[in-house]
């Protein structure tokens, strides 16, 4: 075996993407068994859990108040060659979770993404849209606090951008609520 398949199955090993047959030389199997690779498998989480934390916050809460933070960060780790740089582990989990069949956990990490990039100094403008009524949920995760279910059904857009103070505005689209900024620009 050449040095480049060894690491590939070590890797795989440690993501557990990786099945061991009777094939595999020795080293192979000893490390497979051993207690060792179940602890790094337990610290690589221990330190994703640690980075993202801390770098999407609001996702992050989110999915751990609704009990799905551990299978989201377990499915992650073993589909994607992460980068071992923290920089770049936020927003390819985000970016993950922007296409998740939870609308509300997929709006909260496509907001999440574009605040990101804006503070990051982005000039774009991005538009997030959102069926529930973002501001109760916004303001709970922000504050750790739990995200009351259900939540308010409503047709909103959410505009990131550094032109605008605090960096984003909520419009709703629907009703007599619905600002006349959202109406002309064609999103009501």
């Amino acid at each position: 075996m050449d040095l480049a398949e060894h690491q590939r199955k070590l890797l795989g090993l440690i993501r557990d993407t990786y099945m061991v047959s009777p094939d595999d030389d020795a080293y192979i199997r000893r490390v497979a068994a051993s207690r060792d690779l179940q602890e790094a498998r337990r610290n690589v989480f221990l330190w994703r859990v640690y980075v993202l934390e801390r770098t999407c916050v609001l996702t992050f809460r989110l999915l751990r108040q609704w009990g799905l933070l551990s299978d989201v960060l377990s499915a992650f780790i073993a589909r994607h060659n992460i980068s071992p740089f923290r920089e770049t582990q936020a927003p390819a989990l985000l970016k993950t979770l922007c296409r998740h069949p939870d609308e509300l956990i997929s709006a909260v990490a496509r907001f999440e993404l574009a605040l990101m990039k804006v503070r990051e100094g982005d000039p774009a403008t991005y538009v997030v849209f959102w069926n529930v009524e973002p501001h109760g949920v916004l303001n709970s995760l922000a504050r750790d606090l739990p995200v009351d279910r259900p939540v308010p059904e409503g047709r909103y857009a959410v505009r990131i951008s550094r032109d605008v103070p605090g960096l984003f505005e909520i419009e709703s689209l629907e009703g007599p609520r619905a600002s006349p900024q959202a109406r002309s620009a064609g999103l009501a």
